[in-house]
């Protein structure tokens, strides 16, 4: 699949996909519901996609980018105010809860995906939204260790692909036990300093 510039008419697409597939679930949304939603023809959303499927993967790499901009205005903002008062850390933590602790479009179209992971198409997807979120975190241990928050010798590599694991764990947890409770925003947050080797610059 190839790289979709983001525009207004995409992003209208994506919005009302999410929208519906919080309302219908993934496999009830179709491509013609969301046409009708926005009052745009099918053609305009092959414009994008090729498929559904697609459409799904471009709703889950958005997700990515959103949060990895996040991360990236909150170390900037880091480095202009005093030590606490922004801390990517607690983004990056407020973020794992979120997918720990709420119903989101993201989580149903992972778990929709991995079911036809036996399509190759779908496999190719899933494959890339595993790498892309690999570099995205290995990135950001990167900009961690220039700003001296976390230690040279943690290994970007193998820390990204275990964050990863614990990430998608937490996502089946939400999707098949939502019932037993969440982990505490504070639990998430102590967990990724100690997986990082980072310090505490919240108080």
């Amino acid at each position: 699949m190839k790289e979709k510039t983001m525009n207004a008419s995409l992003q209208l697409i994506l919005d009302i996909a999410e929208r519906l597939i919080l309302e219908k679930g993934c496999r009830s949304t179709t491509l013609q519901d969301i046409a009708e939603q926005g009052g745009l023809t099918k053609g305009a959303i092959y414009h994008y996609v090729k498929s559904k499927d697609e459409l799904f993967a471009l709703i889950l790499e958005n997700g990515l980018q959103q949060t990895n901009q996040r991360f990236l205005d909150s170390v900037a903002d880091a480095s202009t105010q005093a030590a606490g008062q922004s801390n990517p850390f607690a983004t990056v933590s407020q973020g794992l809860y979120n997918l720990a602790g709420g119903k989101s479009a993201a989580n149903l179209i992972f778990i929709y995906l991995l079911s036809q992971k036996d399509n190759p198409a779908v496999s190719n997807i899933l494959n890339r939204y595993y790498e892309t979120t690999i570099a995205i975190t290995k990135r950001w241990i990167a900009i961690g260790k220039q700003h001296k928050a976390i230690p040279e010798h943690i290994n970007e590599e193998k820390t990204a692909r275990m964050l990863a694991i614990f990430k998608n764990g937490l996502l089946i947890q939400n999707t098949l036990a939502a019932e037993s409770g969440g982990i505490p925003d504070r639990d998430l947050y102590e967990f990724l300093l100690n997986a990082l080797g980072a310090k505490d610059t919240s108080s």
